[in-house]
């Protein structure tokens, strides 16, 4: 055996499981977390499937995304379980995580289910010139 092949990386299965428990755990589907990362779907699919390896910059694009920890992605280590998320701070990294459309259908159906909130959204609204009428 030689020196490099004892100092491989050999847990693709078990990278591309974590990889895929952490996305689906913040609600990230596969074709969108492909986008984020800036890879196809397909190189995705075959990363959680632990069927490709990947650069550091993709390992470094996927922690970054997924929020976790290097260790943990590579190895199931030192992962922050222990932090509970306030409601507040999942909903600001679901808005976090959406573009403007996406973001603007959310705020449509807070207002469509939270209709009280009404004056924020006339506070914030434009009028027909564009500007911001407070």
């Amino acid at each position: 055996m030689s020196r490099i092949d004892r100092n491989e990386y050999k847990d693709w299965k078990g990278f591309g499981i974590r990889i895929r428990k952490s996305r689906e755990a913040i609600g990230i589907t596969r074709e969108k977390f492909s986008e984020m990362i800036n890879r196809t779907e397909n190189y995705v699919l075959s990363l959680e499937k632990g069927d490709k390896s990947c650069s550091i910059h993709t390992l470094h694009q996927i922690c970054k995304i997924l929020k976790e920890d290097p260790n943990y992605i590579l190895y199931g280590e030192n992962r922050n379980v222990e932090k509970e998320n306030t409601d507040k701070e999942i909903l600001l990294e679901i808005i976090e995580r959406c573009n403007n459309e996406e973001i603007k259908v959310l705020k449509d159906i807070i207002l469509a289910v939270f209709p009280n909130l009404e004056p924020i959204k006339r506070k914030y609204s434009k009028d027909k010139g564009g500007t911001t009428v407070k």
